[in-house]
């Protein structure tokens, strides 16, 4: 018989482990996969709904009542799972209080650094010390890098339980497209010869945009032919706040506000120079899929974003823009050919580190480990 494994997720708008998991079930067609969704639909329910059985239970998480967690405990005994896989810290929590006393594997998901949690919300960080208290309910807890699993573990969450299991990339959609790339820098106004620096971030303290304008008003008086672009949610024209930095800073006129976009290939593609000024990260996608699409990355030392980059790009201390700054020039000052054999580099390095056929083929390994171990230990 097919084995059957369940993913519990907390949303599905677009974010690094909605991502994941979208990813994962477009790899891995066995074992069967079914997706309960703990909110309402979201921007990637449709992909989902496609790729394996949904369902959206419709609550608030941050709120949740026993009547939810009764809820979920109840589609969980009638889909009657082999594994249960929770993604991000609420549905691990929930997951756990519904499944007491059923004899499944569970597996908690966590995709954060605890790096910066002081800029998480009061209800987040709540949701995060009960996910400690909790940290022993769950077979396996798979982290996303080796850093996370370490702050977790300092922070009160179960070490015995720990695996560090990377995100993996379509290296097949992730890849270098020069149609697109005309097509980008033709929509953002940026000419064929303008030195384009993009970041893919949404609007939240942790990513640092601060960080990121700081630096490029050090850096265009000594490149005053650059175009920064910065894509995702809350980078767009109606953040006042932003607009006002960007506009304090001198960089008007010099900056693409993108927004929230679904075409981040095609972006990444139109950059010579992708980049991460965050002061907290886990394992930061953005950096992984602008390398696959063989541009190279200037990248705070955040996460396991110095092992991602390896030697085919430039890491620097977070908080810190004269040194994002000068990372910049150092890729900027190379010939544009060697620009592009560093990214060819780079995108080698995904394709041999992080392809997701290779990751899909873990998390399959892991579902019939824990699937053979329940089934030769009775006691559970």
């Amino acid at each position: 018989m097919q084995m059957k494994v369940c993913h519990v997720i907390t949303g599905l708008k677009v974010g690094g482990a909605e991502l994941a998991l979208c990813g994962l079930l477009e790899t891995l067609r066995k074992p069967d996969n079914t997706v309960v969704v703990l909110r309402e639909q979201g921007v990637l329910s449709e992909r989902v709904a496609g790729l394996a059985p949904l369902q959206h239970l419709g609550m608030n998480p941050g709120r949740a009542t026993p009547g939810d967690v009764l809820r979920l405990r109840r589609t969980l005994r009638r889909d009657q799972p082999d594994v249960v896989h929770a993604w991000m810290y609420h549905a691990n929590l929930l997951t756990s209080l519904a499944m007491t006393g059923l004899r499944i594997p569970l597996i908690w998901g966590i995709h954060h650094s605890l790096s910066d949690l002081a800029s998480e919300k009061r209800r987040t960080r709540a949701v995060i010390r009960a996910n400690a208290l909790l940290s022993r309910s769950p077979t396996r807890i798979r982290y996303v890098s080796a850093l996370a699993a370490d702050q977790h573990r300092h922070f009160g969450f179960s070490g015995r339980r720990a695996l560090v299991i990377p995100n993996g990339y379509d290296t097949d959609r992730l890849k270098p497209d020069a149609d697109a790339r005309t097509r980008i820098r033709h929509e953002l106004g940026i000419a064929p010869d303008t030195l384009a620096i993009g970041m893919v971030a949404r609007v939240h303290p942790t990513k640092d945009h601060g960080n990121f304008l700081e630096a490029a008003a050090r850096f265009l008086p000594r490149h005053p032919d650059t175009a920064f672009v910065l894509v995702g949610e809350g980078a767009s024209a109606d953040n006042r706040p932003l607009l006002d930095s960007i506009e304090r800073l001198g960089l008007r006129g010099h900056v693409r506000l993108c927004g929230r976009r679904e075409d981040i290939p095609a972006l990444d593609a139109a950059f010579d120079i992708a980049t991460l000024s965050s002061r907290g990260e886990a394992f930061p996608n953005a950096v992984a899929e602008a390398m696959a699409c063989a541009v190279p990355c200037v990248a705070t030392d955040v996460g396991d974003a110095a092992l991602i980059i390896g030697d085919t790009g430039v890491v620097v201390p977070p908080r810190d823009a004269r040194a994002l700054a000068d990372g910049w020039s150092r890729l900027a000052r190379l010939p544009a050919s060697e620009r592009r054999a560093l990214g060819a580099r780079a995108r080698r390095r995904i394709i041999e580190c992080f392809a997701r056929e290779t990751i899909a083929h873990r998390f399959s390994d892991l579902y019939h480990e824990l699937v053979n171990t329940s089934c030769e230990d009775p006691s559970g």
